[in-house]
C-alpha cells in the first residue's frame, strides 16, 4: 500500500512539474534561467543541508548566491569567460577560509564544501542553458528548442524505464552500498529507454541523423545512471534518505535532477565533439 502511494505521488508530481519544465525549455531565454535558477537555488540548499549533517558549516547564503550567479553569467556571456567566475569563486573562498571557526581552526573544510556545492549544482545545472542556445548550422530556433525538449524527454524515459525494471525484473544489486534499491534490470533498462526514445525523437523531428542521435541516447542514457549514482553517494556519505522532502514522493530537488546535473554537461560536450568534426 505505501508503495502504491508513493507511486501516486511520484505520478502526480510529475503531471504538475514535467509540463512546466517542458514548457520553459521550449521558450527559453529569461523564463528558462528563472525556473532554472529554481532549482539551481534550492538544489545548492539542499547539498549544504547535508553537508551539516556530516558536522560541516558550509556558507549556504553566499553558494546559493554563487550557484545562482554562475547561471546568470552563463546566461549572458555562453561558454566564453567562465574562467572569470570560477577565478573570483576560488579566490573569495580562500579569503573566507583564512577565518577562523569556532573550534579555532582554519575552515578549509567548510571552503571546500561550499565550493563543491557551487560546481556540483550551479555549474553543472548552467549546461542546460548552453544546450537550450546551442548554435548548431543545420539546427534551427525551433529545432534547438525541440532538442533540449528531447533531452529532457530522454531523461524521463531512461528514470522510468529504469523504475519499472528495477521493480519487476530487478534481481542483482550491484552497488548495495551506494545505492541498494538499484539493479542491474533497472540499468539496463534505463539505458534501452533512452536509446528507443532519444534517436527516435531526433530522427522524427529532423534534429539529427540515425547515429548521431543513437549517440546522444547513449549518452543521455549514461549521464542519467551517473547523475543517479553521484547524488546516490553525496547522500550515503551525508547518511541521509532524501536530500529535502519539498517534492511529493519524489523527495528534494536534488532527488529529482539528480540526473538532470549530469546529462546536460555530457550532451553539450557531445555536441561540441560533432560540431568540431
Amino acid at each position: 500500500m505505501a508503495a502504491r502511494s508513493n507511486l501516486t505521488q511520484r505520478v502526480l508530481a510529475a503531471a504538475v512539474f514535467g509540463p512546466v519544465l517542458l514548457v520553459l525549455f521550449w521558450v527559453g531565454g529569461l523564463p528558462l534561467l528563472v525556473g532554472l535558477s529554481g532549482v539551481v537555488g534550492v538544489g545548492t540548499w539542499e547539498y549544504y543541508r547535508m553537508q551539516e549533517q556530516k558536522g560541516l558549516h558550509p556558507w549556504t547564503r553566499f553558494g546559493v548566491a554563487a550557484s545562482l550567479a554562475w547561471c546568470v553569467w552563463v546566461y549572458e556571456f555562453g561558454s566564453t569567460s567562465l574562467l572569470f567566475p570560477l577565478t573570483g569563486l576560488v579566490l573569495c573562498l580562500l579569503v573566507l577560509a583564512l577565518g577562523r571557526g569556532d573550534t579555532g581552526g582554519f575552515r578549509l573544510g567548510d571552503a571546500e564544501a561550499t565550493l563543491m556545492g557551487v560546481l556540483y549544482v550551479g555549474f553543472l545545472g548552467s549546461f542546460a542553458l548552453l544546450v537550450r542556445n546551442f548554435s548548431k548550422a543545420e539546427m534551427s530556433e525551433g529545432g534547438a528548442a525541440a532538442f533540449a525538449v528531447l533531452i529532457l524527454i530522454g531523461i524521463w524515459a531512461a528514470d522510468i524505464a529504469a523504475y519499472f525494471c528495477g521493480r519487476f525484473l530487478g534481481r542483482r544489486h550491484p552497488f548495495p552500498h551506494l545505492s541498494p534499491g538499484k539493479t542491474e534490470a533497472g540499468f539496463v533498462g534505463g539505458l534501452a529507454g533512452a536509446l528507443v526514445v532519444v534517436p527516435a525523437g531526433a530522427r522524427a523531428f529532423g534534429l539529427l541523423c540515425f547515429w548521431e542521435g543513437l549517440g546522444v541516447g547513449l549518452v543521455v542514457g549514461i549521464g542519467a545512471l551517473l547523475g543517479d549514482l553521484v547524488e546516490s553517494m553525496v547522500k550515503r556519505d551525508a547518511e541521509v534518505k532524501d536530500a529535502s522532502a519539498i517534492i511529493p514522493g519524489h523527495g528534494g530537488v536534488l532527488d529529482r535532477f539528480d540526473s538532470f546535473l549530469a546529462v546536460y554537461p555530457l550532451v553539450y560536450l557531445y555536441l561540441s565533439l560533432l560540431q568540431a568534426i
